[in-house]
């Protein structure tokens, strides 16, 4: 026994120092090794190739989306579906093309979409797989809320096109996705008068500017260990208009420095007239050059840039310091480009490269290598099933997107597929497709412009009309989908068979659209609206129910500061009656205008008014514009109208009947 025991001691003090030692080192963690990883999804706003590693603009500085992009991959070319933020983020969040879910313009409401409809978007489907969802700022289409910093407003306004059952958590509270801004916009700071596009410096500390507050509250967030794997969004409104940002970030690019785009004076002399819709009087692009503002717009936006990075470093910096650090997935990219005078174009929208190209860094743990670049075509829509591939979910059956996880793990791999972008919609959309050498652009009307890349990155010679690319061209735009789905319900569902006396009945739901050649005729017609709705003053007080036309001949059923309001308009000129204010709940409202011209609209049991019509026998003739229900504006104007939004809530009830014509009326029955 004794020699068992020295036996044993030896052995034990030969091996326990390495035993010690190693049981000390951390383990290194392999792809396998991390299982339900969280992830952190940051999306900026109206950001182009201005992050330092894109080498979009030599003066920009960006060392936190440098650095975030040297941890994994990084994406050199990276496209959006579409350069609007809704239709990109819809897009994004839903993982359809724009040509599957019909979803084309920015004050159309995406969660109306009949395509939609059922199909799970991003944060709810890993909501619905177990995991926590949270978010932080503009995920969804949402706006600065305009002047006076509105829940909801033109182009949605802070609350947006939200989706309350997304989120387990969200900031700044259920409903609204963007904090108010500290200094609304509208300060004309740049002297052009345009109330949703300027830029200044602003005397506000960067942990109280709406980004900050998005920011601090992600720190907080990232400080703590969850019970189960989160999903995290940030949405990070800058560079987004206005470009208000505090003076520090202005100081970083002394005005007298600023390098403007490098653009080409007859660059525009060999693109479609098609793509020539800009080039109208009232172009920013003429403002901006007429009054000298070119280089201060770079410099705003530069600055703009800066400030996002430097809130990017904030949230960067809280994961690393917190518990989640070795287990979380980090995406970061933005909704689309801008120009900022390229083709004499600004904003967003066209097809060009400055406008479709976005950041995109991803980083996996045990499955990126650090700081590795690849230049395949990947597009938004494929984030949906590469971040279901990376945490092991299943993918839902909708998704046009496909995963690039293989590319993640092996940098070498190519994609034969290009990116694909669309511009309009139904039978007006408009596509361009980028590969790693070409873009190719097939406008509506079957013109088209193919820019060789390795040649030309600035996309200064149209090659389209060379006959040794006509089997290139063809292969590009197999790609292009054959179909362009509609968001709304066929007319079909809509309109019941008219009835013996002429009388036209629609059933409508919120997000229903008719063409003018699928609606009711108006000629020599009255119409009788009833509508029975839930109704919240936060968010609907300015929304529109119901329209037709537009502003030569057409109506309105909307609300005016929770006002209902029937506005009928002949030659430009409107006439309005307006009802007593709603109350927040379930309401009814009734309106129309018979055949002899009397306008009417009722609250049951609290008031009706009346009034004359701008037509004696029903409508004086047929619109141009057919009928949209819950869709902003209709003919109302914007000047008029600023803050029309789509109608939010439920809506029970939204029946429209078109009167018979008045001699048809008139028109003794025989037997």
């Amino acid at each position: 026994m004794f020699f068992f025991r020295r036996f044993v001691l030896t052995v034990l003090i030969a091996v326990l120092p390495a035993w010690c030692h190693a049981a000390s080192k951390p383990k290194k963690r392999s792809a396998s090794a991390i299982e339900n990883p969280n992830v952190l999804f940051i999306i900026a706003d109206d950001l182009r190739d201005y992050a330092g590693w894109m080498g979009g603009h030599p003066q920009a500085q960006t060392p936190n989306m440098d650095r975030l992009a040297k941890l994994g991959m990084r994406f050199t070319n990276a496209h959006c579906n579409y350069a609007l933020c809704n239709p990109s983020r819809t897009s994004l969040l839903t993982g359809m093309l724009p040509s599957s879910s019909g979803v084309f313009g920015n004050e159309q409401d995406w969660r109306r979409s009949v395509q939609i409809t059922g199909k799970p978007t991003l944060p709810e489907h890993f909501k619905a797989m177990g995991y926590a969802t949270a978010a932080g700022g503009k995920i969804f289409h949402a706006n600065h809320g305009g002047p006076d910093g509105r829940l909801a407003g033109w182009h949605g306004g802070r609350r947006g096109f939200e989706q309350d059952a997304a989120w387990n958590t969200r900031f700044p509270e259920v409903g609204v996705q963007i904090p108010d801004l500290p200094v609304h916009t509208g300060q004309n700071y740049n002297g052009l008068n345009i109330w949703h596009w300027d830029w200044g410096k602003i005397d506000v500390p960067d942990e109280l500017t709406d980004d900050g507050a998005v920011t601090s509250w992600t720190s907080d967030f990232l400080s703590k260990k969850s019970s189960k794997p989160f999903f995290l969004a940030v949405g990070l409104y800058r560079p987004h208009s206005p470009w208000y940002v505090p003076q520090k970030y202005f100081d970083l690019f002394p005005l007298s420095s600023i390098q403007l785009p490098l653009v080409k004076a007859d660059d525009l002399a060999d693109v479609p007239e098609f793509a020539l819709s800009h080039m109208k009087p009232g172009n920013p692009h003429d403002e901006i050059v007429k009054h000298h503002k070119w280089q201060e717009a770079v410099q705003a936006y530069l600055a703009s840039v800066a400030f996002c990075d430097a809130m990017l470093g904030r949230v960067i910096e809280s994961l690393d310091a917190g518990p989640n650090a070795k287990n979380t997935i980090v995406v970061f990219t933005s909704d689309h480009g801008w120009y900022l005078g390229e083709k004499q174009m600004w904003h967003k929208g066209k097809l060009w490269e400055e406008t479709t190209h976005v950041p995109l860094t991803i980083y996996a743990p045990g499955i990126t290598k650090e700081n590795t670049v690849s230049d395949q075509p990947v597009s938004l829509v494929d984030l949906y099933p590469t971040l279901c591939d990376l945490t092991k979910l299943a993918k839902p059956a909708h998704l046009d997107g496909s995963s690039f996880e293989t590319l993640l793990r092996d940098p070498s791999v190519l994609i034969e597929r290009p990116a694909i972008t669309a511009m309009g919609g139904g039978d007006k959309v408009s596509y361009a497709a980028r590969t790693e050498q070409w873009r190719y652009i097939r406008y509506a009307d079957g013109t088209e412009e193919l820019y060789d890349h390795h040649a030309d990155p600035h996309e200064w010679e149209n090659l389209a009309s060379k006959p040794e690319h006509a089997v290139l061209k063809q292969d590009i735009a197999a790609y292009f989908p054959k179909e362009f789905m509609r968001a709304s319900r066929p007319v079909t569902e809509i309109a019941a068979a008219p009835s013996p006396d002429g009388g036209v009945h629609l059933k409508l739901e919120i997000g229903d659209e008719l063409e003018a050649i699928e609606s009711p005729p108006l000629s020599g017609r009255g119409f009788f609206i009833e509508a029975s709705f839930e109704y919240n003053p936060l968010v609907d007080q300015d929304s529109t129910l119901v329209s037709q036309g537009d502003s030569k001949i057409g109506y309105v059923l909307h609300l005016v500061a929770g006002k209902p309001s029937l506005t009928l308009f002949a030659d430009a000129r409107p006439t309005t009656i307006t009802g007593d204010g709603l109350i927040a709940g379930r309401c009814q409202v009734r309106a129309g205008m018979d055949v002899d011209g009397l306008m009417s609209l009722a609250v049951p049991g609290r008031s009706e008014v009346l009034g004359t019509a701008p037509f004696a026998n029903g409508f004086s003739g047929e619109p141009k514009a057919g009928i949209a229900a819950g869709l902003s504006f209709g003919p109302l104007s914007i000047k008029d109208y600023p803050n029309s939004t789509p109608f939010d809530g439920t809506v029970h009830r939204l029946r429209i009947t078109f009167l018979p014509p008045k001699e048809q009326v008139a028109k003794p029955a025989t037997n």
